[in-house]
């Protein structure tokens, strides 16, 4: 029997599974059937005999399928016939008694109390092994039927990444420069996608930058060959908008200048009509004659009212006169002024005008070679601008690569640390894409061939080193079941248990050894 074995796993004790019996009934090939484990358990006989079975039994029993992880479901044939697989487990030196047997429906039991199907799964998971690690251990062919992410995990699960520090030592100095202080504050993956985001920003906005370069350089390149001295025109310019000032001043006093002569002309026009008819006011009392009789009654005046009609018409006369002399005073003195004036000159537009066109071009002219000036200043900003992103994109860049140094540094590191475990299989665990990406992969292989193109022999072979490896790393012995052994002519025995199967021209036979050797041959 395999003693009991004290290690440390998680921070307690290795885990050490053995095998005493196991009593099978009705199971496949096997009507009745029990088997005493030993530290080697050689099954012989002929194909069909049921030697496979005993390893699915183990793997029905625990988790419901064979030893390929696939569910099987033995209903017994017949009414009365019942399917029942007993084995007894030691735990690091505690036994527990597992029980499963199936007529209509399955029944569970631990040390022979009725278990539910849950409570039984719930014990077998957290007493013993989960199935993937379990069959992993349990048989050679296991591990590799699963997804090879599955098996990445498996394995990577247990073995601890390459520290930093380890990882920076592979890697150039610059390299450690560019990522080590950056490393402190984010992720790996997080500071890759940060700057995987930049560059991608960055590199689409020094192109445009780069873009905007040219063509201001094209439009300076268009419009250079014209040499135009500015100070020259902007003097010119001054001295055209003073002419121009000039004309406006003069055109304006002409201006006013005839805008008083046609207001004193008017009010003279407006004095003469008013004086004319003065005259004729005072050549009608001139001519009134004296109405000796009363314009009501009728009846002759008197004396003293016809001299009062004479004074009456000489007093309208001198007032009339008077005024028409006040109007003629007016009108003299208006007269006088508008000889003072000088007469009214016509405002000539066009020399205005030739110098607004004069100005106009002169203008356009210099507003060229401003637009140039600008177009200088605004290529260097571009420039500038246009050399930010690069260094921006470039410094992403840098960090870009500095990362995939470091992953690969990281994979190679790991990749040597997964080999030293093993002395006959490698495991390739990444591959490098097109673009110099590295994407995680999967793959046992040995003497460089792949797992599926291995013989039988070196597909157990394979197995067994790999065992060897989940156990030591996972600090968990199990038994081991080796079908079809009669392919291999040698190999080293696992720490646990082993239970061989072999195809021999003989009836069905069990042996077993209690010797503990490094090699087991046929």
């Amino acid at each position: 029997m395999i003693g009991h074995i004290v290690l440390k796993i998680k921070g307690g004790i290795i885990l050490n599974i053995s095998f005493k019996y196991i009593n099978i009934e009705n199971f496949k090939n096997h009507t009745k059937l029990q088997v005493n484990f030993s530290d080697i358990t050689n099954i012989f006989g002929r194909n069909g005999v049921g030697k496979s079975s005993i390893g699915d039994a183990v793997a029905y029993l625990l988790y419901g399928t064979d030893v390929l992880g696939v569910k099987i479901d033995p209903k017994p044939i017949g009414k009365d016939v019942e399917t029942k697989v007993e084995l007894l487990i030691s735990k690091d030196g505690t036994e527990y008694l597992l029980g499963k047997s199936l007529k209509k429906t399955a029944k569970f039991y631990i040390n022979e109390i009725p278990k539910k199907a849950t409570e039984f799964s719930v014990f077998i998971e957290e007493n013993l092994l989960e199935k993937n690690l379990f069959l992993s251990l349990f048989t050679p062919v296991y591990f590799f039927t699963q997804h090879w992410q599955d098996q990445r995990n498996l394995l990577l699960g247990r073995i601890k990444e390459p520290l930093n520090k380890e990882v920076f030592a592979a890697m150039s100095n610059l390299e450690v420069e560019t990522l080590e202080g950056k490393l402190k504050k984010y992720s790996l993956a997080d500071l890759e996608s940060v700057h995987r985001d930049r560059y991608k920003k960055s590199d689409k906005s020094y192109e445009r930058a780069s873009e905007r370069v040219i063509t201001l350089k094209e439009q300076l390149e268009k419009n250079s060959n014209e040499n135009i001295d500015s100070e020259a025109i902007r003097k010119k310019v001054e001295l055209l908008r003073k002419k121009r000032a000039d004309l406006d001043e003069q055109n304006q006093k002409r201006y006013k200048t005839n805008e008083e002569r046609n207001q004193i002309k008017m009010q003279m026009d407006n004095l003469e009509k008013q004086i004319n008819r003065q005259k004729q006011i005072v050549s009608s009392i001139q001519k009134e004659e004296i109405q000796e009789t009363c314009s009501t009654c009728g009846q002759p005046l008197d004396d003293d009212s016809i001299q009062k009609v004479k004074e009456h018409r000489k007093s309208r006369y001198n007032n009339e006169v008077s005024g028409g002399q006040e109007l003629v005073k007016q009108y003299n003195k208006l007269k006088e002024k508008i000889v003072s004036l000088p007469e009214n000159e016509p405002i000539d537009r066009s020399e205005i005008l030739n110098l607004d066109d004069e100005i106009t071009d002169l203008q356009t002219k210099l507003n060229l070679a401003n637009r140039l000036d600008g177009l200088e200043q605004e290529i260097e900003e571009a420039q500038d601008s246009a050399e930010n992103i690069r260094k921006e994109r470039n410094e992403s860049l840098a960090i870009i690569d500095a990362i995939k140094s470091f992953k690969a540094k990281r994979s190679e590191l790991m990749v040597k640390k997964v080999d030293d475990l093993f002395t006959t299989i490698s495991v390739r665990l990444y591959e490098t894409l097109k673009n110099g990406e590295e994407k995680a992969t999967f793959e046992i292989e040995m003497d460089d061939k792949p797992y599926s193109k291995l013989s039988t022999a070196e597909k157990i072979k394979a197995g067994l080193e790999l065992i060897d490896v989940l156990s030591n790393q996972s600090d968990v012995i199990t038994p081991t079941f080796v079908d079809n052994a009669e392919s291999i002519l040698k190999f080293v025995k696992p720490t646990g248990q082993l239970i061989v199967a072999r195809v021999v021209d003989i009836d069905f036979q069990i042996k077993t050894e209690s010797l503990k050797e490094e090699k087991v041959n046929e």
